[in-house]
């Protein structure tokens, strides 16, 4: 009976116990709906979604994301580190950060670059309907991995261009170096969205000014309102009268050439041609690499009627060129465009916003197809009071008929005829036969040093395959023209002794006058550099100066058109491969 009273006695004591248990079975039932599914049912859509994700990746094979030299797909590593996850839909959201993404990929134009590359109206569109009405797990992972290969895509052109140089002729590497997937970790966990993908692109402060000169040229083009002037009958000058004068006006108010000072009352002499408005033009001349002689005649007035739209087009090449440099400027370095026909040389300048030294130079003539190459090298020596190796095709085309009927020409221009590279080399008469040899390529032709010397009296050295180098010149008289293609491709200096007492920077011995010293010498003489300089020989139509001046400068050698051309192959080939074009 005991047992009895005990089981009574028990129950009565476990009445609690049963009710807290109850209270804890109602509990998990009310957290479980609000909670959703149990752990497995997660575990289950978790394995659901990175089996879609990585099915999908599979199926994007687009070359242009895999980071070289590796052969791994930086879209698939971007959710391989994420444990095949979705990056830009949590619990069924979108995430700011994607809103982000999307807003910046719909403005890729303000970078030079077409939101259309990128899908950006599709996924604001996709972007709406998932935030309007829940998606299913199919839709969440197809949106979510176009997001990340429009990211991933938008990334590679902002930091290694669109095109690869190499592809147009031009012997520059393309940059690399950048974990595209890490950045695009990066960008979907940042605060500040554009930052984050903004760090990819080079670091250069006329690369930043171009860029925002772009943004104001877009709103120019957009004006409806800005007119070019109609063609004059002739030239325009000074203080005479020109019909089209107060479009001229506003149209180099809204470049920046003139400050409108006109009241709506002052009508007085608007047609014409004033001295403010002629600074105008010479300014506007200046900035097109045209003389400025303030002379409003065809080569002005064809600059003035180039589109905007155009320059913008030019604008946008331009900032494709910069993406071709390394991400941060090196320690020393110098940068030749040869549209603008100047030199500027940097040293340990972070974002390469003042040059050290600016100098006009003259390079290859682009009717004689001698153009200047684009192509980058390392300065390594210099020589003082150098020979001129004639190069054979020049030696066989232009000297040896001058020197056939005329020794003395040879004699008079301290030609003489070598066999070797060596600076004391054995020297040969001027007789027919070797000027054969010569045109032949088993003697060579070469100028003695001296202030008439071809490279003047200082060559600077940075091997490369196209034998161009950077010298000086007797024909100085040349720089005054604005458009300087007067050589044969390679690049002559306005300053070699400048351009020589910073590459020879913190180098015991050479100070200005040791340099002219050595300039004037009795022989020839090679210096190493102890701290090499890198060249970039480089090719941009539009340039913006420190001071925010922006210049436009014709398309001497028809690189621009080319690089348009390769850009829309490569627009057309890319609208060819688009994943989940059903999606559309």
């Amino acid at each position: 009976m005991r047992p009895r009273r005990g089981l009574r006695a028990g129950t009565g004591r476990c009445a609690r116990p049963r009710v807290a248990a109850c209270a804890c079975l109602v509990a998990f039932a009310v957290t479980f709906a609000i909670a959703g599914p149990p752990v497995n049912a997660q575990v289950a859509d978790t394995l659901d979604v990175a089996s879609s994700l990585r099915a999908l990746v599979a199926s994007v094979t687009e070359a242009p994301l895999r980071p070289a030299p590796s052969s791994n797909d930086a879209l698939g590593e971007f959710y391989a580190r994420r444990d095949w996850s979705t990056a830009w839909i949590a619990d069924g959201r979108l995430t700011p950060q994607a809103a982000a993404v999307i807003d910046f990929l719909g403005r890729a134009q303000e970078v030079g670059l077409d939101p259309e590359d990128y899908d950006a109206r599709r996924l604001h569109d996709w972007a709406t309907r998932i935030a309007g009405a829940p998606a299913s797990l199919t839709e969440q992972t197809r949106f979510d991995v176009s997001l990340s290969r429009s990211l991933l895509l938008l990334l590679h052109h902002l930091s290694e261009g669109r095109v690869d140089p190499q592809s147009i002729g031009f012997s520059l590497p393309r940059p690399g170096g950048i974990d595209l997937a890490g950045v695009a970790r990066d960008v979907s966990r940042a605060v500040d969205v554009s930052a984050a993908i903004r760090q990819v692109e080079p670091q250069y402060a006329g690369y930043r000014a171009l860029e925002q000169a772009l943004t104001r040229y877009q709103a120019l083009a957009a004006d409806s309102t800005l007119r070019t002037p109609y063609r004059p009958r002739r030239s325009v000058r000074p203080d005479e009268s020109y019909a089209e004068m107060p479009a001229l006006r506003r149209l180099l108010v809204a470049f920046g050439d003139l400050v409108d000072t006109t009241t709506g009352s002052d009508t007085a002499g608007r047609h014409r041609y004033t001295p403010e408005m002629v600074a105008a033009v010479e300014r506007f001349q200046e900035r097109h690499g045209l003389e400025p002689d303030g002379i409003i005649g065809p080569s002005t007035f064809a600059a003035l009627r180039v589109p905007i739209a155009e320059r913008v087009v030019q604008m946008e090449l331009s900032l494709e060129r910069w993406r071709w440099l390394p991400r941060r400027p090196p320690q020393r370095y110098v940068a030749i465009n040869i549209p603008a026909f100047r030199l500027y040389a940097f040293e340990g300048d972070s974002t390469a916003a003042h040059a050290v030294l600016d100098m006009k130079v003259i390079l290859g003539a682009s009717q004689m197809r001698r153009a200047t190459p684009v192509f980058e090298g390392t300065m390594r020596q210099i020589v003082f009071r150098p020979y001129w190796d004639v190069p054979r095709s020049i030696a066989s085309k232009e000297l040896i008929p001058l020197i056939r009927p005329d020794t003395g020409y040879a004699l008079h221009q301290s030609l003489e005829i070598v066999r070797g590279s060596d600076d004391h080399a054995r020297i040969y008469p001027f007789t027919p036969e070797n000027l054969q040899r010569v045109a032949a390529g088993t003697l060579r032709l070469r100028q003695r040093p001296g202030s008439d010397n071809a490279l003047g009296l200082v060559k600077f050295v940075f091997p490369n395959a196209h034998n161009v180098y950077l010298h000086g010149t007797p024909a100085t008289e040349l720089f005054a023209h604005a458009r300087r293609d007067f050589s044969h491709g390679c690049i002559r200096v306005e300053d070699p002794a400048a351009l020589a007492h910073y590459a020879l920077g913190g180098q015991d011995g050479w100070t200005p006058p040791e340099i002219a010293a050595a300039m004037h010498g009795a022989e020839p003489l090679t210096v190493s550099l102890a701290r090499p300089v890198e060249v970039f020989i480089l090719y941009a139509t539009s340039v913006v100066s420190r001071t925010g001046v922006i210049s436009f400068y014709p398309d001497l050698y028809g690189h621009d058109a080319a690089l348009a051309r390769a850009l829309e192959q490569r627009r057309a080939r890319a609208a060819l491969s688009r994943p989940f074009a059903e999606d559309r």
